[in-house]
């Protein structure tokens, strides 16, 4: 009991120092997982030692995901460098012309329809500079503009082909029940953030329209791409739903019809620069999974699982009804890194839960993906919040006080659904 106690207190150490910011999540994972092993009593060396098994094997222990975030970067710069992000983005304002309700409702679903493909704080830069001057120059005021551009990511994070690879690494469980869940969440999401944006438009609160916003990096005019160019997101996604590809050729397929539609002769020079942005842009997240591959070998490691045991087993629900109540009344937990996040301290937590089979890995997995909504676009220390808030002069905190209510409504919405379908 005192080593499990010991390992709960690092937790929730790392947890307070991640959440003040006085460490990075980088670090605070890999310290973690080498405390966790060494109080529960794990050998510093041998085959299932902390070196080997912990640090070494940790390291590759989510190389399918390291591999989804690098071909679905290489084919988010493909459309970036192509121009086919940017034309749909002005092809949608120009069909919602002026209207602020309609500008914001078209611009809100082309950004949730590039994030099922694009990813990393390069392609939010890239994309909001776009979107938000346009949603500022009809009268949106900042923080809805900024609001309804994060909300607009969440749609999109949902069906994001990385993050289901991700998923269905940290759990070890079929793509095909990611799958199922992540489209029921991007329809959940979807609805509510409907809801929001109708809500806040019909306020009334319009500001006068901004001519003097400016991107803090100018992007350069680009000719209107082929029209059928703009299939190219669609292109891998609908592989995998509805032939089901493997996400990593589905991606490949994207790349080389983004690069051949715009610019057949100079295809193979534009995916070779895509290919290198792409490294450079996916780098931080490979570099996060790296940090929590570990922390998940030293949770499923035996002799932390068998210090755990007890404690979780009384901890977590067992019931359908307990399940749903504890991830949905929970999902606050999901910010700052916290026991909920699945990109935090939560990817050593379900880790556990699986290992121990408190929880089939199923429910442990989309459980964690309900709360996962909380996080996505409500957390002030995600990257792309503070660069959304930063951009468009506004509080970052004001940002997760206006859409953390609606995102605690899609996480237990998907808390109920994980309950039914998975326990």
């Amino acid at each position: 009991m005192l080593q499990a106690i010991g390992i709960l207190i690092v937790f929730f150490i790392f947890a307070a120092l991640m959440m003040t910011q006085r460490i990075s999540t980088l670090l605070a994972l890999v310290l973690m997982a080498l405390l966790i092993a060494l109080i529960a009593g794990v050998p510093f060396y041998g085959e299932q030692g902390v070196l080997e098994d912990v640090i070494a094997l940790g390291a590759v222990r989510l190389a399918s995901a390291y591999a989804a975030v690098i071909f679905g970067a290489w084919l988010g710069q493909v459309m970036l460098q192509t121009g086919i992000s940017q034309d749909m983005i002005r092809r949608a304002a120009e069909l919602a012309g002026d209207r602020p309700l309609a500008v914001a409702l078209v611009l809100g679903a082309v950004v949730a329809l590039l994030f099922t493909t694009l990813g990393g704080l390069g392609a939010v830069i890239m994309v909001g500079t776009i979107v938000l001057p346009i949603m500022m120059s009809v009268g949106i005021k900042p923080i809805k503009a900024a609001t309804i551009f994060l909300f607009s990511l969440a749609i999109g994070f949902a069906m994001n082909l990385i993050n289901w690879q991700l998923f269905a690494t940290l759990g070890d469980i079929e793509l095909d029940v990611i799958r199922q869940f992540g489209v029921i969440q991007f329809i959940i999401t979807a609805v509510v953030a409907l809801v929001y944006i109708v809500i806040e438009m019909r306020r009334g609160e319009v500001a006068w329209a901004v001519t003097s916003m400016e991107p803090e990096e100018e992007v350069e005019p680009t000719e209107q791409v082929p029209i059928y160019a703009l299939l190219t997101p669609f292109i891998p996604l609908a592989l995998v739903l509805f032939l089901d590809w493997n996400i990593i050729p589905a991606f490949l397929v994207g790349i080389f019809y983004g690069a051949l539609s715009v610019n057949w002769r100079g295809s193979f020079r534009i995916m070779s620069k895509a290919a290198l942005d792409g490294i450079t842009a996916g780098a931080p997240a490979i570099l996060l999974m790296v940090a929590i591959g570990m922390v998940l070998r030293a949770v499923f490691h035996p002799a932390v699982s068998e210090v755990m045991q007890g404690f979780l087993t009384q901890v977590f629900p067992s019931t359908t009804i307990g399940f749903i109540l504890f991830f949905a009344i929970l999902a606050p937990l999901a910010l700052y890194r916290g026991p909920m996040n699945l990109f935090g301290l939560g990817a050593g937590i379900v880790g556990l839960i699986i290992s121990l089979g408190i929880l089939p890995a199923s429910a442990a997995i989309t459980g964690f993906m309900a709360t996962e909504r909380m996080q996505s676009v409500g957390d002030p220390t995600n990257t792309h919040n503070v660069w959304t808030a930063d951009f468009a002069d506004v509080d970052v905190n004001g940002i997760s006080r206006r859409l953390i209510p609606y995102l605690w409504i899609v996480a237990a919405v998907s808390a109920i659904v994980a309950g039914i379908l998975h326990t």
